[in-house]
């Protein structure tokens, strides 16, 4: 194992276990509840679910960035639109690098990301339950080809010839 990539993937394994542990509370909290349409039931469904989704959306992010960390020196990108150009990054190639993840995760990756912006910045209030089910569905979808795709990445650097002024150890903090 490439010592560079030891967060990427204590972050990758983090995140799988929120994925998990927000499915599991779905499943035994919120969809026996499916049936109350109810005014606060609902809400509380909507919210359980989108705030479900940002975590593990936030979880994605802090993955491809401590990997771009490691293998182009940072995320190169303005504060402004910092989350879009991860993204972007991520999902090109570079002279020294393949794509980390392919046009099509790139793409669901970013409507999770429009999605979790809406959230977050507390638009709760306009969020449909409809639209967060859509969403939560999006992400059960992506997140096996994310985490696929980022193994994948990192069991290729580890085994490609190493470069000159490739990292042997993650960034100092």
């Amino acid at each position: 194992m490439h010592p560079a990539f030891a967060l990427t993937r204590t972050r990758l394994t983090e995140t799988r276990s929120e994925l998990e542990t927000f499915f599991q509370a779905d499943k035994e909290r919120l969809a026996p509840s499916e049936a109350d349409r109810a005014a606060s039931a609902v809400w509380v469904r909507t919210v359980a679910r989108a705030s479900g989704i940002e975590g593990v959306y936030t979880g994605m992010e802090n993955v491809l960035k401590e990997l771009l960390n490691v293998v182009d020196k940072g995320v190169f990108a303005t504060s402004d639109s910092f989350h879009a150009q991860l993204l972007a990054q991520a999902s090109e190639k570079t002279d020294k690098r393949n794509a980390v993840i392919d046009k099509q995760l790139y793409e669901d990756l970013d409507e999770l990301r429009r999605f979790r912006h809406r959230e977050r910045v507390n638009y709760r209030h306009v969020l449909r339950e409809s639209f967060v089910n859509e969403n939560m569905e999006l992400l059960k979808k992506t997140f096996p080809s994310f985490e696929a795709q980022i193994v994948a990445f990192i069991e290729s650097w580890e085994h490609k010839p190493k470069e000159e002024d490739e990292p042997t150890s993650s960034p100092k903090i």
